[in-house]
């Protein structure tokens, strides 16, 4: 059994081989690796971490509702100042009309 015998065999088992390896390859890639990278990236979607650009917009969503309670304090502050005025009017007493 010399070389001339076991390049031939060699030939044969390639030829048959390789496709079954690549077939294999792939179908190993497709129904046991998909599911893993999609749970992976499940996991890290669901696990908080955001998009630049959805953070962006939480960041403008925000940066509004600072706005808009900053203005709602100033008029609370407003009716807070006329209250007080208004309750100082009154402990003064009523002004007559002939002074």
């Amino acid at each position: 059994m010399g070389i001339e015998v076991l390049i031939p065999l060699f030939g044969i088992f390639s030829v048959l081989l390789v496709p079954i390896l690549g077939i294999t390859v792939i179908l190993t890639t497709r129904f046991a690796l998909k599911p893993l990278a999609e749970t992976v990236a499940s996991a890290l979607r669901d696990s908080g971490r955001l998009s630049p650009s959805e953070g962006l917009d939480q960041l403008r969503d925000l940066t509004e509702q600072v706005h808009v309670l900053t203005q709602e304090v100033g008029r609370l502050r407003e009716a807070q100042e006329f209250d007080r005025r208004l309750l100082e009017t009154r402990k003064e007493g009523p002004r007559s009309l002939s002074s």
